[in-house]
């Protein structure tokens, strides 16, 4: 006797909506085929996989999300738009609502050497586009339900750096919407990329971004999610860095009551760089929750990877990150650590850096710490007359510093403290 497949709600949901599910363009349908089927015949991960022990995603998904197609625009959207942190950057702007682009809230900058395409309106594959997922659910999941998403392609030599904010709102109660960009910068050229996420109501949204950095190519990508208390907010990076090419990320987290964000970087040519950093500001029951794999599969590349996590009441951080180095890839240059600050006595931090090397002569490092505010230096401040809500900030505010000190441009780094003073005084009350 065969015994039923128990599934959870949003995935029983997904399975039969996507029998009747077209959002073009039409030369996406078999690879949007090809993704659902590979996805059905897995399901979501379990909480039993080692890559999801601190996230169990099922929880989450007990409840239907229907995949959003030409929901109509909030009636909000001035508003929403408002809280974009890079609105007074110099760049393409490209806005998308509900998993649709709105090119009458975007302003594409001409730029010779740059293409920026919205993949709705998209009608003939790139050349340069390879839209093969991960054999992982989230991807997956995204390709074959994908309704748009960012086509940016820099041509060879572009030194000057392309700049794009690309800004999704997301607002549909109960539904699911899927935003895939996929990047592809030539040989020594250069884009700066800034990913803003805001939304209201109980959403799902999940975006996947595909990076691809030809030899001497340099991409600069700062992430930021600002406000989307009551969403599940599922966020991917998968990026193939060449030879002497160099990725410089940046996540900063404070919004969404279920995050999970997975980042899967791979070293394919020798002498590249990539860091990837991020800052966590959660409060209340929220959860947020990154998975990192930086594979250094060939010899002489550098990596570094600093995550600061802040969790006040029953907020809930985790990190699982591993540097691989294999056979071969002598020289290696990795470097992995996470912190967590507790503000609260039911707030929880876990932590798992790991290091698995297959090779002599390298130098790797991991490490974890978690605490509380510092009583001596909060004394300290206090017995300068500073009063005591003003010197926590002050304390949180540097911990989670370090993570902006890389950030070059001195607007968008303004921006980021802007909205980790904006989280402090919301919750201190300074």
């Amino acid at each position: 006797m065969t015994k039923p497949v128990n599934r959870l709600a949003a995935e029983q949901t997904w399975r039969e909506a996507f029998q009747g599910f077209d959002a073009g363009p039409a030369w996406l349908a078999p690879h949007r085929k090809a993704a659902f089927e590979a996805f059905a015949g897995a399901g979501l991960p379990s909480p039993r996989s080692e890559d999801w022990r601190w996230s169990d995603i099922h929880r989450h998904l007990a409840t239907p999300f229907e995949p959003a197609v030409d929901m109509p625009e909030p009636d909000d959207i001035a508003s929403l738009m408002a809280q974009n942190p890079f609105a007074r950057l110099e760049a393409s702007l490209l806005v998308f609502v509900n998993g649709r682009f709105a090119p009458r809230h975007s302003l594409v900058r001409p730029q010779a050497g740059v293409e920026i395409l919205a993949l709705s309106v998209t009608e003939e594959k790139p050349a340069w586009l390879d839209l093969s997922p991960r054999e992982e659910a989230i991807d997956q999941l995204n390709l074959a339900f994908v309704t748009d998403g960012a086509l940016i392609h820099v041509a060879p030599g572009m030194r000057k750096a392309a700049a794009v904010v690309i800004l999704n709102i997301s607002t549909g109660e109960g539904t699911s919407c899927a935003l895939r960009h996929h990047l592809r910068i030539d040989e020594d050229a250069a884009l700066t990329l800034h990913e803003v996420q805001i939304g209201t109501g109980a959403h799902l949204a999940n975006v996947v971004t595909h990076v691809q950095l030809d030899e001497g190519a340099q991409l600069t990508r700062i992430q930021a999610q600002v406000k989307d208390d009551a969403a599940i907010h599922l966020a991917n990076l998968d990026a193939k860095i060449a030879a002497h090419a160099q990725l410089n990320d940046l996540a900063v987290i404070a919004g969404a009551r279920y995050h999970r964000q997975q980042q899967f970087i791979t070293f394919a040519g020798e002498h590249g760089f990539a860091r990837a950093d991020a800052a966590w500001l959660l409060r209340s029951r929220q959860h947020a929750d990154t998975h990192m794999l930086v594979d250094h599969a060939v010899p002489h590349c550098t990596s570094r990877q600093t995550f600061k996590c802040v969790m006040d009441e029953r907020a809930r951080g985790s990190f699982a990150g591993r540097i691989h180095v294999a056979p071969g890839a002598m020289k290696t240059d990795g470097q992995m650590a996470a912190h967590g600050l507790l503000l609260g006595e039911m707030a929880e931090f876990d932590a798992k850096p790991e290091l698995e090397i297959y090779a002599d002569d390298v130098i790797c490092a991991h490490g974890a710490t978690t605490g509380a505010l510092d009583e001596e230096q909060l004394f300290y401040l206090q017995s300068r007359g500073i009063p005591q809500q003003k010197a926590r900030a002050m304390l949180i505010a540097a911990f989670v510093a370090e993570t902006f000190d890389e950030v070059e441009n001195p607007p968008a780094r303004e921006a980021l403290q802007h909205l980790a003073e904006t989280w402090l005084t919301r919750g201190e009350g300074a």
